[in-house]
This record gives structure tokens, sequence and C-alpha cells, in this order.
């Protein structure tokens, strides 16, 4: 447990700078709304029996290092992803009501705006935001994992390249948090090959079942959600002779 909970530095920086100009209560409600949000996440986390390794606190949410991998039920990753933004949503009445009895309305204002962003901000389809999970949920669904992932990229590129110039003169907090989601996204690329390698030995190694069956002529036409018959034989035989002459090379380089 001591070791669950990290904090990243961009996370301090940020709210240092908001703690030095004297928003004390906007970072007490934007430490409350990122709370909520993790919160989401961790309890259908835990109803899928998932194991949690690591929590790192970032300004917009969290990166959860879980038991959860890229061959975990679709319908699983779309619920995880969205319960941190719906928990937001669950916010607002309990708000209305704060705000009418116990709260100013300069800090009900404060929580509209900022849970607001917060929430349209984790939507969006740029790795690792939960906009991303949410879209590459959708895809690989209708098109090949492989192909998912890079679509994937370039919709987070794109976006990542609007979103620039949407935050233009909005200080460096918000520039700070573009860079960090270019270097997620470009370490995503970079990883590309790793990633969809890793997918392929997850999904031989588990003992998932499919009811719906495709026929591919490549190993890199895969689809998640789908029994494959790659060249007309079995996805196990395929994805076994994958990893033995992979085996192989390793020893061979060696």
């Amino acid at each position: 447990m001591k070791n669950l909970f990290k904090i990243h530095p961009l996370t301090y920086i940020i709210l240092l700078s908001i703690l030095l100009t004297g928003y004390f209560n906007y970072f007490l409600i934007i430490s409350f709304i990122l709370i909520i949000h993790d919160l989401g996440h961790i309890i259908f986390l835990k109803i899928y029996k998932y194991k949690i390794y690591s929590i790192t606190i970032l300004p917009f949410g969290s990166i959860i290092n879980s038991s959860v991998n890229s061959n975990s039920k679709t319908i699983e990753i779309l619920i995880i992803s969205l319960a941190g933004v719906c928990m937001q949503g669950l916010l607002y009445p309990c708000f209305f009501l704060l705000s009418r009895y116990y709260i100013s309305d300069l800090s009900y204002n404060i929580f509209l705006n900022y849970n607001k962003y917060i929430l349209l901000f984790n939507l969006l389809p740029i790795i690792p935001l939960d906009g991303s999970k949410v879209i590459l949920s959708l895809l690989e669904n209708i098109i090949s994992y492989k192909k998912a992932l890079i679509i994937l990229n370039y919709i987070s590129i794109f976006i990542i390249i609007i979103f620039f110039f949407y935050l233009t003169y909005q200080g460096l907090n918000s520039y700070l948090i573009v860079i960090f989601l270019i270097y997620k996204t470009f370490e995503e690329i970079k990883n590309h090959k790793y990633i969809f390698n890793q997918f392929l030995l997850t999904r031989y190694l588990s003992k998932v079942r499919y009811y719906k069956v495709k026929y591919i002529k490549k190993m890199k036409n895969i689809f998640k959600n789908n029994y494959n018959f790659i060249n007309n034989q079995n996805e196990e035989k395929v994805l076994k002779t994958h990893y033995n002459n992979s085996i192989c090379k390793i020893f061979k380089n060696r």
C-alpha cells in the first residue's frame, strides 16, 4: 500500500503554482474532483477483479497500472474507462445541493467550470486519456487490432495539434500538459511493435472463448474479439509457432 500511490512531477509543479498564486479554493475543489474521478476507475477495476499495482496522480486524473491488458474484455475496458467521467457527472447534483446550504457561489462556480473542463479533457481521444481507450474499444470491434492501434495514434496526434492551437495564450501549465501528452503519444508510436507483440502473447496465453469467427490471411490482421483462422490454420497453432520462432531468435542473438 505504501508504494501504491505516486505523484507525477508535473502534478507537483501545477498544484504548487495554484497554491503560490493564492487559489486555495481551486486547489481543494480540483483535488476533490480528481479523487472522485479516479475512484470511479478503481471501483470498476475491483468489480471486475483486476489487480491494481500503482496509481500515478496527474493534474487531470491518474494513470492506473493494473492487470488489465490488451486482451481483457472490450466491454470491461470501456466501462472502466468511462467510470471516471460518470462519477464526475454524479457530482453535479451533490454540489448543487451543497451550494444551497453549505458552500459559497464562488466555490460552486469553480466546481462547475473545472468539473466540466476535466470531464471533457479526459474524453479527448488522446493517449493516455480515457477518451483514447474508449475510441480503441470501439475500433477493435470493427477492424483488426493492429489497424485500430495505428488509427488511434493518428487520431491522438491530430487532436493534440488542434488542442495545442486552442490553448494559445492559456498559460504555462496548459503547455506542460500538452508536452506530456505529446511524449505519451510518441512513446506509444515508438513502442507500437512491442505493444502488438504483447497483445499476441497475452492472447496466446489467455483462455478466452470467442463466439465469432474471422478468416484472415496474415497474423497482423488478427481481430481481438473474434476467433481467427489465419491462412486456414487455427490461431493457437500460428501464435505458438510465432513465439517459438521468436524465442529461438533471442537465443541465437545471445
